[in-house]
């Protein structure tokens, strides 16, 4: 799998934490992980990942147990949808998620904070 972050600004001082393998993704679910205190959820889209909050901006709902469909991730209370490639919510366009810059090493996914 490769990664498309350029949509992504990594400051000189993200640190890069490793939050799940490859081979876990390509199982078809995304992985929720906990980082510095922050939720992530990290998703499998075509032949890339993105690492985005884990927590739905409208009312907090548990991102990685959403539905995935090409790029866009519903969110499982609420149905609200996002664009993974841009973060923002197909139905209130004030409403991002927040992304993570991403990075294989192996087998390994890391995730930069």
């Amino acid at each position: 799998m490769s990664t498309d972050d350029s949509a992504v600004i990594t400051p000189a001082a993200t640190r890069f934490h490793c939050v799940g393998s490859v081979a876990a993704l390509r199982g078809g679910q995304p992985i929720s992980a906990s980082v510095d205190g922050r939720t992530i959820a990290i998703f499998a889209v075509d032949d890339g990942v993105v690492a985005t909050s884990g927590t739905c901006p409208h009312a907090g709902g548990p991102l990685h147990e959403g539905e995935v469909d090409g790029k866009v991730l519903t969110c499982p209370w609420h149905g609200w949808t996002f664009n993974l490639e841009s973060g923002v919510c197909e139905d209130d366009p004030c409403m991002k998620l927040e992304r993570y810059a991403v990075r294989i090493e192996g087998d390994d996914i890391l995730v930069g904070l």
